[in-house]
């Protein structure tokens, strides 16, 4: 009787924990499809309107120094022969696919090109980021991606999966796992984002994620190649990146293959670089990347994921001199490809940020 008793109990609580687990997905399932909604074309359009109303500074006006965030010489001769056109947001409307939000680019605005998008600068004074072509096994499709592609309904709209299906159709299987790998893709990006702006709803730029299609001049015809592509678009903010306030920068330890792919430099920065900066000014700024460092350290120690936060991705507006983060790469720890010599890899970002806010101290007038 007593190991009845024993038996049952046992089995009462394994009920009650799967229950509690089984209404713990259906409420993070809830709060997906809500996020999802905040990304409807009415939040987001209000959030850009102002910005859409203004032209874009030349380059020459930006308190930016371009050179440090160029792509490689063969990148830029590709992009002046074979330049991106124009772009238009697709979706599906009307029982068809619908395209619209045409913005044209013109031959100048080729910003650079980050590790996994391209930066094109628009008319207005916002920025466009195409998805460049990586392949399934890259580290960046890890735990999270596997999640959206489990339950894509989450992560993208009732109109985007939609719009998969219709261009799925009569496709062979091969071109239907592309457009798959493509909007879940898409869904992932969106998942990214979601987690730092949940944590950090101040300091990131507003971003609007959508699945565009690329059309890019041929050479010698009239004529253009066009390219179906997750895309985003973002506020283009006066200011300068976290880099760009370093005191001195030298390439970091690397092998020759990898400082050909992806260099990484170390910083030293100096406070004195920055002029005068007003007491409760400089408190604000330096909260805020203590905030970022708990973030990205609380994140790897209870999540074991990395937040891929680098000097380039953090910039100073000016002359508010406010802290924004535009880049939201989340990596699982075991698939995350830096960190280096450091035993935690987080620490190759939280170090950096550690140094600048050093750099700080003793700084603050009136």
């Amino acid at each position: 009787m007593k190991f009845t008793d024993i038996f049952r109990r046992v089995n009462h609580r394994v009920r009650e924990a799967r229950d509690r687990m089984t209404e713990k997905s259906r409420e993070a399932g809830d709060r997906m499809r809500s996020v999802i909604d905040t990304f409807s074309d009415e939040w987001m359009e209000s959030a850009f309107h102002r910005y859409r109303q203004m032209l874009a500074p030349s380059p020459d006006s930006l308190p930016s120094d371009f050179r440090l965030r160029e792509s490689s010489l063969p990148r830029r001769i590709y992009e002046r022969l074979f330049p991106v056109d124009h772009v238009f947001r697709m979706s599906w409307k009307y029982g068809a696919p619908f395209l619209e939000d045409f913005m044209p680019i013109s031959p100048d605005a080729f910003a650079g090109r980050g590790s996994y998008k391209f930066v094109y600068r628009l008319p207005w004074r916002m920025v466009l980021k195409v998805s460049k072509e990586i392949l399934p096994s890259d580290p960046i499709f890890g735990s999270m991606y596997r999640e959206v592609a489990r339950n894509p309904e989450r992560f993208l709209s009732a109109e985007e999966l939609e719009l998969l299906e219709h261009l799925c159709q009569r496709k062979g299987s091969s071109t239907k796992e592309k457009l798959h790998f493509k909007f879940h893709r898409l869904g992932m990006e969106r998942y990214h984002y979601w987690r730092v702006r949940e944590a950090l709803p101040d300091l990131v730029l507003p971003t609007r994620f959508f699945m565009g299609k690329r059309y890019r001049k041929h050479f010698v015809t009239e004529g253009f190649s066009e390219k179906v592509t997750p895309m985003d678009s973002q506020i283009m903010l006066l200011g300068r990146h976290l880099k760009e306030f370093a005191q001195a920068v030298r390439p970091a330890d690397q092998n020759s293959v990898a400082r050909a792919l992806s260099p990484k430099y170390d910083f030293t920065f100096h406070g004195e670089r920055f002029g005068r900066v007003k007491k409760k000014v400089l408190v604000k700024i330096m909260d805020d990347f203590k905030r970022l460092i708990r973030f990205t350290q609380d994140l790897a120690l209870n999540e074991k994921l990395i937040y891929d936060i680098h000097t380039e991705n953090i910039i100073i507006t000016l002359p508010e001199f406010e802290l924004k983060i535009f880049d939201f790469h989340i990596f699982d720890h075991h698939l995350y490809a830096g960190g280096g010599d450091f035993e935690r890899p987080e620490r190759e970002h939280v170090e950096v940020l550690e140094r600048f806010l050093e750099s700080l101290s003793g700084m603050g007038g009136d």
